[in-house]
Formats: structure tokens, sequence, C-alpha cells
């Protein structure tokens, strides 16, 4: 108040000062996160859907069925070419014998046995690792295979 005429006094100060930083907090954010959106995502094309419908005679496919304890099993769909050695195998990830290095090698010789194989089709169960789920994705990528789709089990 003034002391002479018993107004209120009209000047008002804004401490824009908590304001701007605010904002500058909150376009780095999204400007981080923008980034990590792009180096985080995979590029992937539909294994399965309308196009492979309407094919008349189905191509080769190979199913992965990964469950939670670590056992990935490989099946061959709609390939009788295939010998028996590949139609089916099971690893179990973390152990010696049949982890990663195995299963790896195994896509490898189903690759150079049926070079046309370009569909995969990944079935994770719940509780199976993303990471585990990624690293799959990546391996197939790595052999060409380029239709990889995921349907959780």
């Amino acid at each position: 108040m003034s002391a002479g005429n018993g107004k209120k006094e009209m000047n008002f100060e804004l401490d824009l000062l908590p304001v701007i930083s605010m904002m500058s907090v909150c376009i780095c954010f999204l400007l981080l996160t923008a980034v990590w959106t792009q180096i985080g995502s995979v590029n992937i094309e539909q294994g399965l859907g309308q196009e492979s419908s309407r094919q008349d005679q189905k191509a080769a496919s190979l199913w992965v069925t990964m469950k939670s304890n670590g056992e990935v099993k490989f099946k061959m769909m709609d390939s009788p070419e295939t010998p028996a050695s590949y139609q089916e195998k099971t690893f179990v990830l973390g152990t010696a014998g049949s982890g990663w290095p195995a299963l790896e090698k195994h896509a490898s010789e189903i690759k150079r046995a049926l070079p046309s194989l370009k569909t995969a089709l990944i079935m994770p169960d719940a509780r199976v690792n993303y990471g585990d789920v990624i690293r799959m994705m990546d391996r197939l990528k790595i052999l060409e295979v380029s239709e990889i789709g995921i349907a959780p089990l």
C-alpha cells in the first residue's frame, strides 16, 4: 500500500527463472528420449499375414519356441525336403553343450541346408528374458531371415 492515497500498488513481479529452468529440463528430457527411442528400435517385417496366405504353396518357416526355463525348440514347418536332423531340435540356454553357441551353429546349418528360408516365428513364454528374444531376432537377421514374427505363448 502506498502511504498517500490508500490504493493497492499494482506492480507485480513474477520470478521467471524457475519456469525457464523447468522448461529447459523438459526439453532436454524430450531430446534424450527421442534419441533413445531411435537407438532402441528394431526393424522387422511381418512374417505371417496377408501376403503369405495368398501363396498357393506354403514356404518353409522356422518356429522357435522359447520357454522361461531356458529351453529353446527349433521346429521346421512346411519343409518336407529338409533333412530329419533339422526338423526339430531342443536347446537349453545356459548349459555348456547346448547353449547359445550350439543354437547359433544349428541355425546356420539350417540356413545352409535351406537357403530359401526367409520366415521365422518366435514364440516366447511370458516370463522369457526380453534380451534373449532380441538376441534370437538378431541371430536370425544375421542369417538373412527377413520375415520375423513374434507370437507370445
